[in-house]
C-alpha cells in the first residue's frame, strides 16, 4: 500500500484547512501492530470493498474517522492501479523491491516534493491530544490508550527515519506519477463522498 506521505498528501488535497485529527486518522490504520486487527481495519477480509467503504462512511461522523475512511479509499485506488502493475512486472520477490521504491518515494517527498509542510505536520501529529479519542468498532475502550501509543510511536519512528535518510527519487513511482495519483485520488474521493452524502 502507499506510504504515509502519500496518504497525508491526498488528505491535504481533499481539505487543506482540516484539523490534525483528520491527518492522524489518515495514518493510524498502518500503525496497528496486531495483524488480525490491522486486517479488519483495512477491510482485507470483506468481499465487497465498495459496500464496506459506504457503510463505514455513514459512521464517520468526526474528522478522525473521516481520515481513516480516506486512508482506506486511497489504499484501494493504489492497490488496484500502481501496486498491481508493479506486482505483475516484478513477479516473485516483488515485495522487497517495492519497499525500496517506497522508501525513495517517502524520502524525496519529505525532503523535496512536499518539504514546505511535511516536517511541521509530523510534529503537530505527534503532539496531538489523543485523550479525546472515542471508541469505534475497531478499537474498543479498553485498548484505546495502547492503540494511540502505537500511533504516536509509529509517527515518531517514521519522522525520525525521514530526518535521517535523504534518498534519490524513485524511477518507478516518479514524483510526477505521485503528484498525479494524489490529485486524482483526492478528486475521486471528494466526488464519491459528495455523491454518497446526496443519497443519504
Amino acid at each position: 500500500m502507499p506510504d504515509s506521505i502519500i496518504h497525508l498528501s491526498v488528505a491535504r488535497k481533499v481539505n487543506p484547512d482540516v484539523g490534525i485529527d483528520f491527518y492522524v486518522g489518515n495514518v493510524a490504520p498502518d500503525a496497528i501492530q496486531k495483524r488480525e486487527i490491522k486486517d479488519k481495519v483495512h477491510f482485507d477480509e470483506v468481499s465487497d470493498m465498495e459496500d464496506a467503504l459506504r457503510k463505514f462512511a455513514l459512521k464517520a461522523d468526526n474528522d478522525y474517522l473521516k481520515g481513516m475512511l480516506l486512508h482506506l479509499f486511497t489504499d484501494r485506488k493504489w492497490k488496484t492501479t500502481h501496486l498491481v502493475d508493479f506486482q505483475k512486472k516484478e513477479g516473485e520477490g516483488w515485495w522487497a523491491k517495492y519497499v525500496v521504491e517506497c522508501d525513495k518515494v517517502y524520502s524525496y517527498a519529505f525532503h523535496i516534493q512536499y518539504a514546505e509542510w511535511t516536517h511541521n505536520l509530523y510534529e503537530k501529529m505527534q503532539n496531538w491530544d489523543y485523550s479525546g479519542f472515542i471508541e469505534t468498532e475497531f478499537i474498543k475502550k479498553d485498548n484505546v490508550k495502547s492503540y494511540f501509543q502505537n500511533v504516536k510511536s509509529y509517527l515518531q519512528k517514521i519522522h525520525k527515519w525521514s530526518m535521517e535518510n535523504k534518498i534519490e527519487a524513485s524511477s518507478v513511482f516518479t514524483p510526477i506519477l505521485i503528484e498525479k495519483f494524489v490529485n486524482d485520488t483526492a478528486n475521486d474521493f471528494n466526488k464519491w463522498f459528495s455523491n454518497l452524502a446526496d443519497l443519504t
